[in-house]
């Protein structure tokens, strides 16, 4: 048997692996925990997304609303939380999608996951997509899921509902904070556009789809009030547009003004979800598989 220097023998290997202390076992069992910073994703994820790296000044978002050009009231009061004053105190947050090696190479339909950075891309909320094999592998982009939102300490703060009835062209997406429902996304068939809706306010929100919002480059959704004026934006950014903050990942920004209601600020970044499995699930898949990772032109948004 040719055993090199500072290798144990198979029998051996096989017997020290076999045989384990209480401490030992203790000690492997807590390696499988999930850990505490969001739960598995870190710095560079398992997956090996290249996440952005915080920054000292928050970021520079073109074309950003100042202020709430309407009042709008009459939301469910919040349980107070840590989430709930980081989201008070910014204007812009940042969703990077994590790649999935596994779905590159082999096709085969992972769980989407997500980060959420607050202004100074510092990392505030981990999500992930809770579905069935079969409906990721035979429904592809049209198929129900739930996301599952943690903060970085990995306790759930959020989840969201994707619905969708058999048969119908109907959409919507629902959103629970510390298991209160919040609001609720919606898309009526044969409409590009999605209505936000938060609970106890009457006035909702529209989120306009570009004309082409399938198409490579950089999209931007606006975030319009029920009587038309502009709030912000969420905006979808070709991988590599954003080399400057070192991600390698599809990355949407979202944007609006400071003084938005924090339950509205939360409805917009889990509109994302819905915009990127309605536009974009089936793009990213394509784009993978042939390697076009880097494609696309250079953008300031």
């Amino acid at each position: 048997m040719n055993i090199q220097p500072g290798q144990l023998p198979l029998k051996a290997i096989s017997l020290t692996s076999a045989v384990k202390s209480p401490e030992e076992v203790e000690q492997d069992s807590k390696k499988d925990e999930p850990r505490a910073e969001g739960a598995g994703f870190g710095r560079r994820n398992n997956a090996g997304t290249k996440l952005p790296a915080a920054r000292s000044t928050p970021m520079k978002i073109p074309n950003q609303v100042a202020a709430m050009p309407v009042q709008m009231t009459g939301f469910v009061q919040l349980a107070s939380n840590n989430i709930l004053s980081a989201i008070a105190h910014t204007n812009s947050l940042m969703v990077v999608q994590c790649i999935e090696p596994l779905e590159i190479f082999t096709g085969f339909e992972t769980p989407n996951r997500y980060v959420v950075h607050d202004m100074y891309c510092r990392p505030l909320l981990y999500c992930m997509e809770r579905s069935n094999v079969f409906a990721r592998q035979y429904h592809g982009n049209n198929r129900n899921f739930g996301m599952q939102i943690m903060d970085t300490h990995g306790a759930q703060v959020m989840t969201c509902f994707r619905g969708r009835p058999c048969c119908s062209c109907d959409d919507f997406l629902s959103t629970q904070f510390l298991d209160q429902q919040i609001g609720m996304m919606k898309r009526e068939c044969c409409n590009p556009n999605f209505e936000l809706i938060g609970s106890g306010c009457n006035q909702p929100l529209l989120i306009q789809s570009p004309v082409c919002a399938g198409c490579g480059g950089t999209q931007k959704f606006p975030v319009m009030t029920y009587n038309g004026a502009l709030v912000g934006e969420i905006v979808r950014l070709y991988p590599g547009f954003m080399q400057e903050m070192f991600t390698d990942a599809d990355t949407y920004i979202v944007h609006f003004p400071m003084d938005m209601p924090p339950i509205l600020k939360l409805l917009l970044v889990t509109s994302v979800f819905l915009i990127d499995f309605t536009y974009f699930e089936d793009r990213n898949q394509d784009r993978h598989h042939h390697g076009g990772m880097h494609g696309g032109m250079h953008s300031s948004f």
